[in-house]
């Protein structure tokens, strides 16, 4: 259904034709469904009505042709004895005649019905004349000075309309058209079904348009009940009511204003040019007995001007005083002598005012009425002159109001969220949208409150912002909004909408022919374009029919009418009358209303940086009242079931903001396999879930293969404020089931059950493996350890008693170690054959008798001759290294012979070492001593040459003297021999 006026859209799409991708109007407002499926569910075609293709049935067309009339208006007033108490009937009369002296256009034809149990008709219908005096004349004539005595349950409604109906039809002239103007006090009880056909064949049979205005609403609370309200639902009106707010044998003047505005709003329905039916500017209360000087301003812009008239309404004229001033934007005075004029059979004071300037004006009144009357001042205006020097405006339209609801059905159910109502209001400048405007709505309840007053008014926004539910298109002129949940008893209310420049932030939109770049060419260039102009009077700009994201032009979703140039209202002001609105289902909980849709969401990419930022407009907590709790979003790669909310999951959103606001968020994109649709919705405080929104189509080429400077990009939309890292680019999976649930749980105690079991086992063991070393170590230290023969000592060839000794730069004992180098134990164990081939070959003389005589050992008998040493072999200092870390010098002769061990000989003689020896911390450096080459007697290998290794820990004296179990004596010149096994 979307642009189905250009000439290649020739038929509706069905399910199989149809294509739920684009971005379209169409698809944003009927979920993706085709045109098809909408139709079929009309009640036109249910249960198989009305099929197509049946070529039996004649569709010659007909046509009928109309002819112009004049409007006609019959008033149809209720004359019963209800009408007689207090100031009824007064007001009543009065509010009749300013209707026909002042608010009906002049050249209408206009008749007055009246009836109790009978109807009469008091004025023939006949053409309303332009003069003053002429019109007083009629209007005197329609309402007789004094209503009946017929009791009000008596009074025959249906015999009143079809009295109007034949008046109608008078001189051979269809009712059909005419307008019927029902002034009763409503039924005393509920109207039967049959009441109810009979005076709805009137309406429908005859076409009849009928607008009941309920006068007065005697109840303190009335309650909705089916009454005559059901005859405008079945014409297409609205109904009116007005309070009755009496005291004692006296009523209020307010009772009536509120008739003549009620009186006044219904000729709106049908009068929408306001060089005919002026437009209300200025409505204002001041109460009496507060203040003696009453005084407010009004505006007039610069689209009004061409007649003003200012009206005064009091319930006496002894409550107004000597003053009454206006002051023009200029602050001057403006003369009354010829402009103010005292209608007393309409309770007005007026002051007319010809080409009035534009701007502020003042107006000062002395209040003289009485603490239970107020002083009622009311403007109205015409458009401006065309041309006129004081304005800029070429053309005579004015800026105008006009304010009605989506469902006219009464009662309206205000918990059923199935048919949720809308309040709509157009503002235009003729044929130009009026955008950037404050507009308000208000619900007063009908009734007095416990404390005697009126209820509080409630007030709301109405809405241009295109978000797709409720308003559809943005800057299209047209503001709206959901009926609030208003939590109250069933009451019935008089909604009025208010119109103000918004702080001078409301503008025109002008026509314009300017030619709006079109998007890139997305098809191939033999494609043949449709070049065609949109919107109403010119408003609009030309087009290509492409699906690229025009920042100029955002069309998506269809939700923005373009303009290219604008011009501020100036100071506005506008106040209109919907009418009565019966709610019912407030009692009840409403917790269960959902928040809005989101209809108009979209989606800038911005391919440098891998971003996405979307753009929405929020929506409220229930419906778009209110502000909801958080945000979830849905995206897959079908359209379709993104729509219904059948895809992957994203977080980490931006929380909602006020409702009614633009709202943004950026997310870094990973996904470059195709083309993905996103669908957002909001969920309330109470987690009631709002429906899913308009899909909007991403697309993410893959980055490229070379590194790009991509600080500052803004291709595609600004890249600012948080960006989600989470968000869609790491897709959430959809809320689990109990039954996962209750798997993941069990999996997670089975690892848990495994775990302990491994880290007991691993206790025990770890326990039992520590005490068996330690039962290990204490027998190490118990029971010394043997060497079996033929085994190999771990250290033996590392810590050999050959080892050169350390050298001198080496760390002393009880310092760290350098790394990678096992530290010495201070005691070691070498077998007897070693110990005694190193002492052999270290002492190879025997020693000489007496204290300083040389040790000389005995030779062994290696099977060679025995060949003396040619030279004196100097002593070769020999370290033994101590338990405290210290090294004490032996200077023993180095022995150059064999270092094979013999067998046990008496010839092996003990030696002495010298107790007085130096200590050191450290060995000498071993350039110290001079080394002397060792040589074997004649005949034998020589031996080689090294330097000592470092020697192992020494002993104490007493220990090695006794070493072989054999005793140290202090005979050191006694010569004995050891065997191998006493070493």
């Amino acid at each position: 259904m979307y642009l189905h006026h250009l000439p290649h859209v020739t038929q509706f799409c069905d399910v199989s034709s149809h294509q739920v991708s684009p971005p379209t109007k169409h698809n944003a407002l009927c979920s993706h469904r085709s045109a098809w499926s909408v139709i079929l569910e009309h009640e036109d075609f249910l249960s198989g009505s009305n099929p197509g293709g049946e070529a039996t049935k004649d569709v010659t067309p007909s046509f009928n042709y109309v002819r112009p009339v004049p409007p006609r208006y019959v008033i149809v007033v209720e004359d019963t004895a209800i009408m007689n108490v207090q100031k009824r009937w007064e007001f009543l009369r009065k509010a009749v005649r300013k209707l026909l002296v002042y608010d009906v256009p002049a050249g209408s034809m206009v008749g007055v019905v009246k009836f109790d149990q009978t109807a009469r008709t008091k004025l023939p219908l006949e053409m309303l004349p332009s003069t003053l005096n002429d019109r007083q004349r009629l209007a005197t004539a329609s309402m007789p000075r004094n209503p009946s005595n017929v009791a009000q349950s008596q009074k025959c409604i249906l015999c009143g309309l079809e009295e109007a109906a034949k008046l109608l039809e008078d001189n051979g002239n269809s009712a059909a058209g005419g307008v019927i103007l029902l002034i009763t006090s409503g039924s005393p009880l509920p109207l039967t079904p049959y009441d109810v056909k009979q005076m709805g064949a009137v309406v429908t049979q005859r076409g009849v348009r009928v607008v009941p205005i309920l006068y007065p609403v005697t109840s303190r609370n009335p309650k909705p009940s089916p009454g005559v309200e059901t005859l405008a639902q079945l014409s297409g009106t609205q109904s009116f009511a007005v309070l009755d707010e009496g005291i004692g044998s006296d009523s209020k003047v307010s009772m009536m204003v509120a008739l003549m505005d009620s009186l006044y709003a219904a000729l709106g329905l049908f009068i929408h040019d306001a060089k005919q039916l002026p437009l209300m500017v200025h409505k204002q209360e001041y109460p009496g007995g507060i203040i003696s000087i009453s005084q407010g301003t009004f505006n007039i812009d610069e689209t009004l001007g061409g007649e003003v008239k200012f009206a005064l309404t009091y319930y006496d004229l002894g409550h107004v005083g000597n003053t009454v001033n206006l002051i023009d934007p200029n602050g001057q005075g403006v003369k009354t002598l010829h402009s103010l004029e005292e209608d007393s059979d309409v309770n007005t004071i007026f002051i007319t005012l010809r080409d009035a300037m534009p701007g502020d004006w003042m107006y000062r009144v002395e209040n003289k009425a009485d603490s239970h009357q107020s002083l009622y001042m009311r403007v109205w205006a015409t458009p401006r002159v065309p041309n006129d020097t004081m304005s800029s405006t070429t053309t005579s339209n004015a800026i105008s109001l006009t304010a009605w609801t989506s469902n006219s059905i009464s009662p309206i159910n205000i918990s059923d969220i199935e048919n949720p109502v809308v309040v709509y209001a157009k503002v235009w400048w003729g044929g130009s949208p009026v955008v950037g405007a404050r507009v308000e709505a208000s619900l007063q309840r009908i009734g007095i409150n416990n404390t005697g007053s009126r209820y509080a008014p409630h007030n709301f926004l109405l809405y241009d912002n295109g978000n797709g539910d409720s308003d559809i298109t943005r800057h299209d002129g047209v503001y709206s909004r959901y009926l609030p949940p208003l939590e109250a008893p069933d009451a019935r209310y008089t909604l009025t909408v208010s119109l103000s420049d918004n702080s001078a932030m409301a503008q025109i939109i002008l026509p314009s022919r300017q030619f709006i770049e079109p998007p890139r060419r997305l098809y191939t260039s033999t494609h043949t374009h449709y070049t065609g102009q949109v919107g109403v009077a010119g408003i609009g700009a030309q087009y290509t029919r492409t699906h690229a994201y025009n920042p100029v032009w955002p069309r998506c979703c269809g939700s923005v009418v373009p303009y290219a140039t604008t011009r501020p209202t100036g100071q506005l002001s506008r106040t209109v009358t919907v009418g009565l609105i019966d709610l019912i289902g407030g009692e009840r909980s409403l917790s269960h209303i959902p928040p809005s849709r989101i209809g108009n969401l979209r989606a800038v990419i911005n391919a440098p940086a891998r971003q996405i930022t979307f753009y929405w407009t929020a929506p409220g907590d229930q419906r778009d009242h209110g502000t909801a709790m958080r945000y979830e979003v849905t995206f897959s790669r079908d359209a379709a079931n993104t729509g219904q909310g059948r895809g992957e999951r994203a977080t980490e959103w931006s929380s909602p903001n006020t409702v009614g606001t633009e709202s943004s968020h950026t997310v870094r994109w990973g996904r470059h396999d195709g083309v993905y649709y996103v669908a957002i919705r909001a969920v309330s405080r109470l987690e009631v879930e709002g429906p899913w929104s308009n899909t909007a189509e991403v697309f993410m080429p893959h980055p490229p293969t070379t590194t790009e400077n991509i600080r500052g990009s803004t291709l595609g939309g600004a890249v600012s404020g948080s960006v989600s890292e989470l968000g869609v680019t790491t897709p959430q999976p959809a809320s689990l089931s109990t039954r996962n649930i209750l798997a993941i749980v069990g999996a997670g105690c089975g690892i848990l059950v495994v775990i302990l079991i491994m880290a007991v086992y691993y206790l025990v063991v770890v326990t039992r493996r520590r005490r068996q070393k330690q039962e290990k170590k204490t027998i190490d230290v118990l029971e010394p350890a043997t060497t079996t023969p033929g085994a190999c000592d771990a250290d033996s060839e590392t810590d050999s008693i050959t080892k050169p000794p350390p050298p001198a730069d080496a760390a002393p004992a009880g310092e760290g170690e350098m790394p990678g180098k096992r530290a010495m134990s201070p005691i070691q164990s070498w077998p007897a054959s070693t110990l005694l081939a190193e002492h052999e070959k270290r002492h190879p003389h025997d020693v000489t008798d007496g204290e300083g005589g040389e040790l000389t050992l005995h030779q062994p008998d290696l099977g060679v001759p025995y060949m003396p040493p040619t030279h004196q072999v100097t002593p070769h200092p020999f370290f033994y290294h101590t338990p405290n870390g210290h090294y004490i010098e032996d200077n023993l002769p180095m022995d150059s012979g064999s270092m094979i061990s013999t067998q046990p000989s008496e010839s092996l003689h003990m030696y002495k070492v010298d107790s007085s020896a130096t200590d050191y911390s450290q060995p000498p450096s071993s350039s110290a001593v001079a080394s002397t080459p060792v040589s074997w007697e004649a005949g034998r290998r020589p031996g080689p040459t090294k330097v000592p290794p470092p020697t192992p820990p020494k002993p104490t004296l007493s220990a090695h003297l006794t070493m072989g179990g054999v005793a140290a004596t202090s005979h050191g010149q006694e010569r004995k021999r050891r065997n191998v096994t006493q070493v």
